[in-house]
């Protein structure tokens, strides 16, 4: 007994069972193809229940109509792919990217439809994070060699010109403001950079030691005391020493600016290593950054790992989503959290399995 349209698509649907994104259509051989089969994940598909479907033309399914659907029942592929029609749902009407798994009946044709929408979004995504990491290189390097240039011409007045004590304090403001700019550039660079690490043996007191050591020395001009704290020795960890760096660098340089906005006081970055439980075989390592600023409130404090979302007066809004980016790739994550007493406190936790 040759089986009807409805029995193929439901036998098809039953490899379908797990599947959240395909389904199963058949349709005859009329002049006007009614769907007469369906199963799956129709609702996720098409928007519309596997019953909903039974009985409507196959056209409305279909960029192009019956016309795109009987060429298709003609067609000698066996794989194609289609714009079809959500036809109900949500997204009523909208087109979407699919492929066809074409199989010939006596009665008509049976089809395993598979949604690539999600795929098509994962591409587009991808697409735009590239395009974004170009347009961030452009920028960088178009902006930042005409800047280099007005900075060496500044500092050079600053040093060797005759200059009055008011245009003398002009030109620092402009020394500072133009650091500031090369400072944004290099965190839209990080956050746009593709996520790439290099894991080597290294002491992570190194990198904390440096940043700490050249900061203290810019910010304690700006009443900010940049002070670390770190253990007398440490074993080597498996870390990226760049992207540690990068880190150290974008928090110190968050807490210097909340407390410049307090009117000063002290930044303190503290190293520690958390000690090891029986039921934990990897290392974690915590490094900590305390600032007397504004405490922020708890909404600021969900903000501020949000990208172009500044929870400062000052700042692009980035530094702690590369932060967090940072710790991922390290397997660990961040946390900002507000001290009794005023101030804030962030932690990044680096894994080492």
């Amino acid at each position: 007994m040759t089986p009807t349209l409805q029995q193929l698509a439901s036998g098809l649907g039953l490899f379908l069972s797990t599947s959240t994104d395909a389904c199963a259509i058949a349709w005859g051989r009329a002049g006007s193809p009614l769907i007469a089969g369906a199963s799956g994940a129709c609702e996720n598909v098409f928007g519309v229940s596997d019953k909903e479907l039974l009985g409507q033309s196959v056209g409305t399914l279909f960029v192009g109509g019956e016309r795109t659907a009987r060429d298709l029942a003609d067609a000698a592929q066996s794989s194609v792919s289609r714009l079809l029609v959500r036809a109900g749902g949500p997204e009523a009407a909208r087109q979407f990217p699919a492929r066809l798994e074409l199989h010939r009946a006596a009665a008509g044709t049976v089809a395993l439809v598979i949604d690539l929408s999600a795929a098509s979004i994962e591409v587009d995504a991808n697409e735009r994070a590239a395009d974004l990491a170009r347009f961030a290189s452009l920028l960088a390097h178009e902006v930042r060699n005409p800047l280099s240039a007005v900075k060496i011409a500044l500092q050079t007045l600053e040093r060797h010109g005759r200059l009055q004590p008011n245009d003398l304090r002009r030109a620092e403001i402009a020394i500072r403001e133009v650091g500031n700019i090369e400072l944004l550039l290099s965190e839209v660079l990080e956050f746009a950079r593709p996520p790439t690490l290099s894991r080597v043996p290294i002491d992570p007191r190194g990198p904390v030691l440096e940043v700490a050591g050249q900061l203290s020395v810019q910010w304690a001009e700006r009443g900010v005391l940049v002070r670390c704290s770190v253990p007398e020795r440490m074993v080597p960890v498996h870390a990226d020493p760049t992207r540690v760096e990068t880190a150290v660098r974008l928090l110190v340089r968050l807490g210097a600016l909340a407390a410049e906005e307090a009117g000063g006081g002290e930044v303190l970055v503290s190293l520690n290593v958390v000690p090891r439980v029986a039921s934990r075989t990897s290392r974690r390592w915590i490094l900590s950054v305390r600032d007397p600023g504004r405490t922020l409130s708890v909404e600021a404090r969900k903000q501020a790992f949000v990208p172009f979302n500044p929870s400062r007066a000052r700042g692009s809004g980035l530094a702690l989503a590369v932060v967090e980016r940072i710790a991922r790739e390290h397997g660990g994550s961040v946390r900002l959290s507000s001290l009794e007493g005023g101030g804030n406190l962030v932690e990044m936790e680096m894994v080492e399995d």
